[in-house]
Formats: structure tokens, sequence, C-alpha cells
């Protein structure tokens, strides 16, 4: 890995960020992809850079450590997976609410970044890819978004889409799900597939343009090849800014 990666904490949240080689090199200012999860960025980060200035431009890479992962990622209350399990706390607006109003400015402040939403991607695996889709309905600040095996099968999220509007009409998203997560044992997650077509669904006709949301499948499970998933993933959200 050529560029560096700087260890911060903002309201409570650990934040990794990277910071590609051209930082120090060019004057420049750069795009940001913020994840939600507690992902290695390192790995993410170089698997990404053998594509700046021929696939992507490069830019500064930023992962939020939830506190707590059904809390933070859930728009609103429901039963957890597992009957002896966490129950998921909804309190997602909450974590948006941070993310807008302390992370980002840090970052913005701190570092040499492109402010405007259309430099500023929100990406998230699993209940962090929910998360990331929530924010299309409750902010405009990312023009970007990617989920990836977003737990889209979550109660009533797909009449949640359905039934709101889109702050932003003009992001693009990228969805991405294994081919055998619907196999789940877990009947509310074996649903997954049929929620993710219904959610591309919506989104075509909900963005300005059927070409701003891809759905991806994937080889294998929920687990398999994850930090392959993110780079395509951002290689496609990033490839135009």
């Amino acid at each position: 890995m050529r560029g560096s990666i700087d260890l911060i904490t903002c309201e409570g949240y650990s934040c990794s960020v990277y910071v590609p080689e051209q930082y120090i090199e060019r004057k420049l200012s750069f795009p940001v992809v913020y994840i939600n999860g507690a992902n290695d960025i390192r790995e993410i980060a170089y698997a990404m850079e053998p594509y700046f200035y021929k696939d992507c431009p490069p830019f500064i890479l930023v992962n939020i450590k939830p506190k707590n992962w059904n809390d933070d990622y859930t728009p609103w209350p429901a039963k957890g997976i597992a009957r002896e399990g966490e129950d998921f706390g909804g309190k997602a607006d909450n974590y948006i609410e941070t993310l807008l109003y302390k992370i980002k400015p840090y970052i913005d402040n701190n570092y040499k970044t492109k402010p405007d939403y259309k430099n500023n991607v929100l990406i998230g695996y699993s209940l962090g890819g929910l998360l990331a889709l929530y924010v299309l309905y409750r902010c405009e600040c990312f023009g970007r978004i990617g989920s990836l095996s977003g737990s889209l099968w979550y109660d009533k999220w797909v009449e949640y889409m359905s039934l709101n509007n889109l702050c932003n009409k003009d992001a693009k998203v990228y969805l991405s799900l294994g081919i055998k997560e619907s196999k789940s044992r877990n009947p509310r997650m074996a649903n997954v597939g049929g929620c993710t077509e219904k959610v591309f669904e919506i989104l075509q006709e909900q963005l300005s343009s059927e070409e701003n949301v891809k759905l991806e499948w994937n080889n294998g499970g929920h687990f398999t090849e994850i930090n392959e998933r993110f780079t395509k993933a951002i290689l496609w959200l990033v490839k135009d800014l």
C-alpha cells in the first residue's frame, strides 16, 4: 500500500482514514468514500490503488466503526435474528446525525476533500448497506451509495422505500448480493434475494435514470470475497468522478 492511514476518534466513533500517495504529491482535493462497518481499509485501499488514474481518480477512504451494529444501522426497532440474540435498536437517525454534523465536517475540515454531494460516497455491507440506502431518504449529502449484501430483508424496509421519496433523485446506487444468500436457514434472511430485486426495481423508478442503479450478483454467500465486492462497488461508484 502506497498511501497512509490515520486513526482518529470522532464523537466516540473510531475511524480509519486512508489518504492516497497523491495526497502529498499534488495540491488537489479528493473525493471521499465513507464505509459503514468494522472493515480493514488497508486491504481495500491496497486493492484499489492500481486503478488510480487508470479507471478511477484517487480518493480518501474513511471507515467508521459502529458503536453498536444493531443500533447504529437500523432505521426502526425490530426483533433480533436469533431467539436469544439482541434486538435491533432502530437508532440509525442518531448515527446519521453524527455522520452529517460531526464526522463528515471533521473530515472536510482536516483533509483536502471535495465536500459536495457528487464527490461523497457512502457504502456498507450487510446492515451497513441497509443504512447506506436509508441515508438516501434522509439527506442528500451523499451522491453515491453502495449497499453490498445489504440486509434488505429488514422488517418493512421494502414498504418504506416504496412509500417515501428520495432526497436526491440524481444519486447513483450500487447493489450487490451473493447468489447463495437466499439459502439462509433463517426465514427472514432468506427473503433477501426477492427483497433486493424489489429494491432495485423501486430505485429504477425513483431515480432520475435507470442507469443510475446497478444490481450485481456475486458467487457465494454472505461472507464470500468481501473485499473483492468492495473493490467492484467502489470502482463503479467513483469511475466518473
